[in-house]
């Protein structure tokens, strides 16, 4: 009987010792004297658990089973015993139960706050030497000393003959230390680095904020293919945190493993706590991939599996050993499971070529028909089901598949939130919204301010029409009307409408009038400077449709200060609406689907009884391919509201108004031929 030795896959690396402080959450003892914090009966605990390299051994030996032999650190005795012990790094970390999601119910155990590191006076323990083929080598390298110390690196990597695959997880800084050096001189062809987006950025790499996934997907395939150090491996992949990675082959190919909902960052807001383990779930992965099936690897794959299973942790938290008070460990058996897909799980992951077009969209559509399809499959099936594997950006009611309008509105998110998360200010900011008529350009603003209420900040919204002011004097009262919500806490939200309307005759006359309140953050009353406080001016214009537009034409009326008014401007967006903007506009009949659908549900929910929206064909592609709305967005909600639809679980064509009132909100003969065509659904 012939024996077949199992495969060895080996573990070296940086090992630390995580030290973890855990703090249940009692109610009402924060503000408590010390004299009664005594009386708490909140049970606090302190554990240890292996961390780095031998942290990754254990979740490696878990996932595969018996279908390899693992090899990995062997820790000093007596090392989780004593928090003094310094023959190793240790680190020190704050943990409390955080609500599973925002505004859930169920908690877990998780990380509150870093609270710091400490360095060890040993080397890293090598890995346990057995006889046995290595197949894989995993190294994780945190910059803590292993790079450069060679009597810790296996065996089989100082073997130039070997065949192993290797995983390098590193840390900043990228690309340096005897160890990698190392590796890219004999092992290049089998080396697959892991670092993280956060570790490139550190290095001066141009990866900028997640304003699209198309946009940040193709800067990190950039960094990695113009940085000389990182040409040098067979492959590269890039974590984007808990949303998504990118993973760029030496021959060029890249390609985006991604969350269509969720871009770099928003997964983790909506689950409180500070994620742990992503670096070590994805390694894990990838040596599973190169163990498991070595002829066809399937590293995008992989890098999936490892994202799914990071969540699965986040989600799942830390777990007491035995109940509360008792030590917390790494969920390693969820983290097991996921990463070798032994239970099934709906992952939210995508898999999707990087195109090197600067302006391509995760967008597989070709032809107009195309757009057209997946536009009645939005209106009837929804973004949710229709949008599957396109990202899909929402906030509130507004919701998006526009790779331009996304990166404009997400733009436009990272400039408030940084503002409000400045402690001192001192004057208000001040963005732009342009659109055409009746776009909704107010809309997408409005519902990103429920997300700062959410977040427990009290918005008070205002809206001024500029065209009626009669007078400086009206301008000073509302600009009165601010500051007293500033001084009763609240974060005044305050819509300009049609900024660029004439005063006293000249044209685009309020510009100047605004200079002082953007850039001093004051304003005259009586002849006295009053202070206005924090607060959000957002100019909305009613004549331009996009800011390039004013801005052409603005700089040439004399007088009008535009120069000052547009240097004072942190930020814009240009709403786009239901109607093309162009020729070449495509996209507008999926935004029409987007607003018609959000429109039914809103006024005539018993339509989606079924969760199928029931309207006729007709009707629905009258909606999605009439030539133009007359006011906008403002004509489809127009539409829809004089349609007969109560108590009915279909949109048919009688529910629609008369031909004379449809006729002021789009050609209605256009409309009507619509229906009557031969549906080529």
């Amino acid at each position: 009987m012939i024996r077949t030795e199992k495969p060895v896959l080996a573990v070296a690396g940086d090992v630390t010792v995580d030290w973890l402080l855990a703090v249940p959450a009692v109610a009402g003892s924060a503000d408590l004297q010390a004299a009664y914090q005594w009386e708490t009966r909140g049970a606090a605990g302190l554990s240890a658990q292996p961390g780095g390299a031998a942290l990754l051994a254990t979740l490696v030996t878990a996932a595969i089973g018996g279908a390899a032999r693992v090899e990995g650190p062997v820790l000093p005795p007596g090392v989780l015993l004593d928090p003094t012990d310094g023959r190793l790094a240790r680190t020190y970390s704050l943990w409390q139960p955080h609500p599973s999601s925002v505004g859930g119910r169920e908690v877990a155990w998780r990380m509150h706050r870093f609270l710091g590191f400490r360095p060890g006076t040993e080397a890293a323990p090598p890995a346990s030497a057995g006889a046995g083929v290595v197949s894989c080598v995993v190294l994780d390298d945190a910059g803590l000393g292993f790079r450069d110390e060679p009597a810790s690196w296996p065996l089989v990597i100082g073997n130039q003959r070997a065949t192993a695959q290797i995983v390098l997880k590193m840390a900043a800084p990228i690309g340096t230390g005897a160890l990698w050096e190392h590796l890219v001189a004999g092992h290049a062809d089998r080396l697959t680095l892991y670092v993280a987006a956060g570790d490139l950025r550190k290095g001066d790499a141009a990866i900028g904020q997640p304003l699209s996934w198309e946009r940040l997907a193709g800067e990190v395939a950039a960094a990695v293919r113009t940085d000389p150090r990182l040409a040098r491996p067979a492959r590269v992949v890039v974590s984007l945190g808990l949303a998504g990675a990118v993973l760029v082959e030496r021959d060029g190919a890249a390609t985006l493993v991604f969350d269509p909902l969720h871009q770099e960052g928003d997964w983790e807001r909506l689950h409180p706590g500070t994620p742990t383990g992503l670096g070590t779930c994805v390694a894990a992965t990838l040596a599973l991939a190169a163990v498991g099936n070595p002829t066809e690897l399937d590293w995008a794959g992989a890098v999936l599996r490892g994202l799914t299973a990071c969540r699965a942790v986040h989600e799942h938290g830390y777990v007491p050993a035995e109940g509360p008070g008792d030590p917390l460990g790494f969920p390693v058996t969820v983290a097991a499971e996921a990463l070798a897909g032994r239970q099934a799980v709906d992952a939210p992951f995508w898999v999707a070529p990087i195109s090197d077009a600067t302006s391509w969209q995760l967008l597989p559509l070709a032809g107009p028909e195309d757009y057209r399809a997946l536009a009645r499959r939005i209106v009837v099936e929804g973004d949710a089901e229709a949008c599957r594997g396109i990202p899909v950006e929402r906030m509130g009611a507004w919701t998006s598949i526009d790779r331009t309008e996304i990166e404009s509105v997400r733009s436009l998110r990272h400039i408030v939130r940084q503002y409000l998360s400045q402690e001192h200010r001192i004057r208000p900011l001040s963005l732009a919204v342009f659109g055409p008529p009746g776009s909704g350009k107010s809309f997408a603003v409005k519902q990103m301010a429920k997300e700062w209420s959410a977040g427990g900040v009290r918005v008070e919204v205002m809206e001024f029409n500029v065209a009626q002011f009669a007078s400086t004097a009206d301008l000073a009262a509302a600009l009165q009307r601010v500051r007293d919500a500033t001084v009763q806490q609240a974060l005044p939200l305050v819509f300009w409408d049609e900024f660029d309307s004439p005063y006293d005759g000249r044209e685009l006359g309020w510009l100047a009038r605004f200079l002082a309140p953007m850039q001093d953050g004051t304003f005259l009353e009586g002849g006295v400077a009053r202070p206005i406080g924090p607060a959000l001016f957002v100019f909305a214009g009613g004549t331009y449709p996009t800011l390039a537009s004013f801005k052409e034409r603005a700089v040439m009326v004399p007088g009008a200060k535009a120069t000052d008014f547009l240097s004072r401007l942190r930020g814009h967006v240009d709403v786009l609406g239901p109607n093309p903007s162009d020729a070449a506009d495509r996209g507008h009949v999926l935004r029409r689907a987007l607003l018609l659908r959000a429109q039914l549900l809103t006024r005539a929910a018993r339509l989606a009884g079924d969760k199928r929206l029931g309207i006729d064909p007709g009707v629905l592609r009258a909606f999605l391919e009439v030539p133009a709305y007359l006011h906008g967005a403002r004509s489809l909600e127009a539409i829809v509201e004089m349609s007969a639809l109560a108590g009915r679980l279909r949109y048919e064509r009688s529910s629609l108004p008369a031909r004379h009132q449809l006729a002021l909100h789009v050609d209605a003969e256009a409309f009507l031929g619509l229906i009557r065509r031969e549906d080529s659904a």
